[in-house]
């Protein structure tokens, strides 16, 4: 049994994406219908998700002083291709990032 919190608030996404394969066995639940639903991963989105998810996977890797399980795009240059603003809200100043 896993004993970790889950991620907060908008990282729990990110946890998911992370954790949609395993490398012990190849499982990959990206491969299912249901498994993308989850997600709202599309079957003509899963070639840039599964991108993402191992760009994802090298940074934590990186974070905790291991190299990545193979080459990957590096997520700084995934970001960057990423069509994002910073939206201020009027009523209270606070900025997010919005596509």
């Amino acid at each position: 049994m896993n004993e970790r919190s889950a991620a907060p608030g908008g990282l729990a996404l990110v946890e998911s994406l992370v954790n949609t394969v395993d490398l012990a066995d190849g499982a990959d639940t990206l491969d299912t219908e249901e498994g993308r639903a989850r997600l709202g991963i599309t079957e003509g989105e899963l070639a840039g998700a599964r991108e993402l998810r191992e760009s994802l996977r090298a940074a934590l890797l990186a974070h905790a002083g291991h190299p990545p399980h193979r080459a990957v795009t590096p997520l700084g240059e995934l970001l960057a291709r990423a069509p994002l603003y910073v939206a201020v809200d009027d009523g209270d100043g606070s900025a997010a990032l919005a596509p």
